[in-house]
């Protein structure tokens, strides 16, 4: 028999995969907001880590910054991102979150949770509660950035 922390890892490993395939595809169902799954959770991303630098979002996206860039590019275009000089450092460019892109990311989020509730309902109260608490633990224990192996602002992946 496994420890029961191998136990939990193999756990992850298997279902968090499988959570993202079906956020993707409720993603992808809802191409009319104009929306890549990149370019949501860049999104998703510059709404939690403000004046973020392009290296730092593609960190996170795992982009490379040339990819990045042109993702970065096309939000600008639809307004739903912005760049900004830092003021502590005129040559660096600080990316941020639009009024309109913020709409957009929760309009989009909004129809994925319904998605995903969708899709959680055929779980009894009680399951669905104790998945409820299973998320709560497992965000505590990665939404920090000593998780991932990050140094400071990039938290909340």
């Amino acid at each position: 028999m496994r420890a029961p922390s191998k136990e939990s890892a193999h756990d992850i490993l298997e279902t968090v995969p499988a959570v993202m395939r079906f956020i993707r595809a409720q993603v992808r169902q809802r191409r009319a907001a104009g929306l890549s799954l990149p370019q949501f959770r860049t999104l998703a991303y510059l709404s939690r880590v403000k004046s973020s630098s392009l290296s730092d979002v593609a960190d996170y996206l795992g982009l490379s910054p040339p990819a990045m860039s042109r993702l970065v590019n096309g939000l600008v275009a639809g307004r739903l991102a912005g760049r900004k000089t830092v003021s502590t450092n005129r040559r660096q460019i600080a990316l941020t979150l639009t009024a309109q892109g913020r709409r957009t990311l929760e309009r989009v989020r909004g129809e994925v949770r319904l998605g995903l509730a969708d899709a959680v309902k055929e779980l009894s109260a009680g399951e669905q509660e104790t998945v409820q608490r299973g998320l709560r633990i497992l965000r505590r224990v990665f939404d920090q950035p000593s998780a991932c192996g990050q140094s400071g602002n990039g938290g909340g992946r």
